[in-house]
């Protein structure tokens, strides 16, 4: 059998999904392809796929089937995209992820099981404990043992064995056990954003238990109203975590929580549970399924209304409520002269981006395709949106996060090159989410300017020349790429060339357009098609930047090619290699920044891109 090893190469952007990040929380370290046409032998199916099987088929018609599975199996390639993104924003997804929550209700699903069994004599003392963490533990195995899973079943296994040993230990003793457990067995769980979100929401439990001791000893009506303020509490020391994994909050978790979480405890997963033993024990649950159904129609219902409660946070709104939640809970052992000091790192923070001096151009990571964003004192300018695909598109996953990291609220202009879809996949997504105030083209597209050769235009005082095409066309390709020179008063310019080839070159040679700028994103991602030696010594670029995907399909950039720049005495860099790239202008100074670069970077990355070796394996 031949195989091809391939390291992790994901995109890398100050916003939006990490895959490196999530592929070495998962202990993944490199990926494997094998040829399509491979005859794949089963030797038999496991029970769990039988059960998910038979549990799907009758799901088949039910619209919330996506949800169903992903409470019953941890499956969810069932959810649609919009049933998803309700969950996310009502801050409600934690309960369809199996987790901790989920786990506990397991077992005292199974505890409450065995408590009839226990009242028959003192052999049977411990059998609540014994049913509940086969529960556990089989909804554990359900799950396929997802790292949320694990983490959850290693504490309750810590619990079971400390009880039936008659051994005390204390809440705080089993929570670092947990967490050194987890550490051993995955020693980089730390890097994934569950880790933190069930680790943290555990300690501020914890804390909360630690600063309430004297709950029991209350009235039933004393008891619930702390147990609801604590609750309200847990969730708002839980948004700056989730502000910083995720890029916003839901100002309306709290009580979106405090009425469902109770909601699925008691009636969702212990119906779950039942519909999974009837089905498993080969019978129908329909009449179950339908009930769960109806039972978690409210729940999508309310969550619907979350969408303008989603506040996204700007990156220094997110450390400004991570230092203000680090203060709330250290207040008691602050002295005044730390509380100053916090205070003081709270009004820097509080300031946010200093846009006021300069400009700034950012290549974004989008891997084959193109995306820029131009900013000057606050307001942006996006030059081509990145490629799309069905249910989904660069627009969505990298620009937007992005976009609402930085606090903006639209677009100043939109301005695409041409119409091929990795530099134009996403423009109705922009022109939805973003409404540009100005969109320009060089292809006959309705509400679109021209963007043709003789245009110019003045923005935040920078100045945009149209150096190419000639004339807007009917459908705009490579050679009809609108080509742009923007420049400052101070003398900086960079050259945007969308997929120029050389016969757009040439003809440009020949008009003796003014070219020469002091950096260049590199036309056609390095392809041997563009960048000819006389072109590229015309433009003299002390910078040259190419948008592509790492280890891609059509060999880029060509060497040639990036010889050539080099040999004219430009400096290469490529969003492959560097990931995003920042051109910061202010005055005379130009600095220049990549995201693969930063002082912080984490060392797992040129592990993951470096230590696998890409070549083909044969077995």
């Amino acid at each position: 059998m031949s195989v091809t090893i391939k390291p992790i190469t994901g995109l890398l952007n100050e916003a939006g999904f990490d895959s490196e990040r999530y592929f070495f929380s998962q202990g993944m370290v490199a990926k494997v392809f094998a040829r399509s046409d491979i005859e794949v032998k089963k030797s038999g199916e496991s029970w769990r796929y039988r059960l998910f099987q038979r549990v799907a088929q009758q799901l088949q018609n039910d619209s919330l089937k996506g949800i169903i599975l992903a409470l019953s199996f941890a499956n969810r390639n069932d959810l649609t995209e919009q049933q998803w993104r309700i969950l996310k924003e009502s801050g409600l997804a934690h309960l369809i992820a199996i987790s901790g929550l989920h786990i506990g209700i397991a077992y005292s699903f199974g505890f409450f099981l065995g408590i009839p069994i226990s009242r028959l004599g003192q052999r049977w003392l411990w059998t609540p404990v014994i049913f509940g963490g086969c529960s556990a533990l089989t909804y554990a195995w359900l799950a396929s043992f997802s790292l949320p899973t694990q983490r959850a079943m290693l504490m309750l296994l810590i619990h079971i064995v400390f009880r039936l040993s008659h051994m005390r230990i204390s809440l705080r003793d089993r929570f670092l056990l947990t967490l050194s457990g987890i550490l051993t067995i995955h020693p980089f769980a730390g890097v994934s954003a569950s880790f933190w979100m069930s680790f943290s929401a555990v300690f501020f439990v914890l804390y909360l238990v630690n600063q309430e001791r004297d709950i029991l000893h209350r009235d039933r009506i004393g008891k619930l109203i702390r147990q609801m303020k604590g609750h309200i509490v847990l969730m708002i020391c839980m948004l700056p975590v989730g502000a910083y994994f995720f890029g916003g909050v839901s100002l309306v978790a709290p009580l979106y929580n405090l009425v469902f979480i109770p909601w699925f405890s008691v009636l969702v997963v212990p119906l779950l549970f039942v519909g999974l033993w009837v089905t498993g024990c080969g019978g129908s649950a329909m009449p179950v399924w339908q009930t769960i159904h109806v039972l978690l129609e409210p729940v999508m219902w309310a969550a619907s209304f979350a969408e303008p409660a989603w506040l996204f946070t700007p990156s220094h709104f997110t450390y400004l409520l991570i230092i203000a939640t680090a203060v709330v809970l250290l207040w008691p052992i602050l002295s005044r002269c730390s509380i100053g000091f916090f205070l003081v790192m709270m009004c820097g923070f509080s300031t946010g981006r200093d846009t006021t001096t300069g400009w700034q151009i950012d290549i974004l990571d989008v891997g084959h395709g193109l995306s820029i964003l131009i900013e000057k004192n606050g307001h942006y300018i996006l030059y081509d949106t990145g490629k799309s695909w069905q249910g989904g598109s660069i627009a969505q996953s990298v620009v937007t996060p992005v976009l609402r990291q930085r606090g903006v609220r639209h677009l100043d202009g939109l301005i695409l090159s041409h119409l091929d879809n990795d530099h134009a996949g996403g423009r109705f997504d922009v022109e939805k989410i973003w409404h540009p105030q100005w969109k320009r083209a060089s292809a006959f597209l309705p509400g679109y300017q021209p963007c043709t050769q003789g245009h110019s235009w003045q923005w935040q005082a920078l100045r945009f020349d149209v150096l190419w095409p000639p004339e807007r066309v009917v459908k705009a390709d490579n050679d009809a790429s609108c080509t742009i020179r923007i420049s400052d008063d101070a003398g900086h310019s960079i050259l945007l060339t969308g997929d120029i080839e050389k016969s757009s070159e040439w003809q440009m040679l020949q008009q003796n357009l003014p070219l020469g700028s002091d950096v260049v994103i590199v036309p056609h991602h390095g392809s041997y098609t563009s960048s000819s030696s006389l072109w590229v010594k015309r433009v003299g670029a002390e910078l040259a930047i190419a948008s592509l995907a790492g280890i891609n399909m059509w060999h880029l950039p060509n060497a040639g090619v990036v010889k050539r720049y080099q040999q004219n005495g430009t400096q290469w860099l490529d969003t492959a290699t560097s990931g995003q790239v920042r051109i910061i202008v202010s005055n005379k100074k130009r600095e220049v920044n990549t995201m693969r670069s930063h002082a912080f970077s984490p060392w797992y990355r040129q592990t993951l891109r470096k230590q696998v070796e890409w070549r083909g394996y044969s077995r």
